[in-house]
């Protein structure tokens, strides 16, 4: 059983990632305009989603597979949360609100993932025998930090989209200044790596969007 369970982690995370995407999002489905099931299914298929999009990109890259890289969350998961809501005619700032808490959730379990697998490693400590780092754990205790901040922000306040980019420009603040203590095998030049370019962008975007937002006479250019 115990091999069984170390064979699997990535697969028994990502279900206890859908397992509360179910849960958090069938808190919303009056908001959503769902039913019950529909909270399951959505729940589901953003998690294979989730899971595509950073393998995705993960490819664009580098050119390989079978890696991933969290930054396809971040830059691909908004693209379809806009698309799909217009689909199928939901508010545009409601998806993006709530979906966002499913993604840092995802997230979290994803880094979980990393610390059980030995990968994503920070560098060595100088002056140290092969002390490392502890970017992954940093990482951990981020996004639970952040879950509580946008849990209770959504709970109490009327945010008109801004969840997502509050993710977004934090995450970026984040994996930039962590970046620097992290191993990397996309090294730019110097202590730059690729992850530093993301991370600017995803910070230059979310900022350009909120402050959109900000200046929208209801705070909301989301609106269907």
């Amino acid at each position: 059983m115990g091999y069984w369970i170390v064979q699997n982690v990535l697969y028994i995370l990502l279900a206890v990632a859908t397992a509360f995407g179910y849960f958090w999002i069938s808190q919303f489905k009056k908001q959503l305009r769902i039913k019950e099931w529909m909270a399951l299914v959505l729940s589901v298929l953003h998690t294979v989603v989730g899971v595509v999009c950073v393998k995705v990109f993960a490819f664009l890259e580098s050119g390989e597979g079978g890696g991933m890289s969290l930054y396809g969350a971040v830059f691909f998961l908004p693209v379809i949360y806009y698309l799909c809501a217009k689909l199928f005619k939901r508010k545009v700032s409601d998806v993006f609100d709530v979906f966002t808490v499913c993604t840092v959730f995802t997230l979290l379990c994803a880094r979980v993932n990393c610390i059980t697998a030995g990968c994503c490693l920070g560098n060595v400590i100088p002056g140290t025998e092969g002390l490392r780092w502890p970017t992954r754990e940093a990482e951990l205790i981020f996004y639970i930090v952040l879950y509580f901040v946008l849990r209770t922000h959504i709970k109490k306040s009327k945010h008109n989209g801004k969840i997502y980019l509050i993710y977004m420009i934090s995450y970026g603040v984040f994996r930039f200044i962590v970046e620097f203590f992290r191993e990397s095998f996309h090294t730019i030049v110097g202590p730059f790596h690729i992850s530093h370019i993301w991370s600017l962008v995803a910070i230059i975007v979310g900022t350009a969007i909120y402050y959109m937002l900000s200046r929208k006479p209801h705070g909301d250019i989301h609106r269907n």
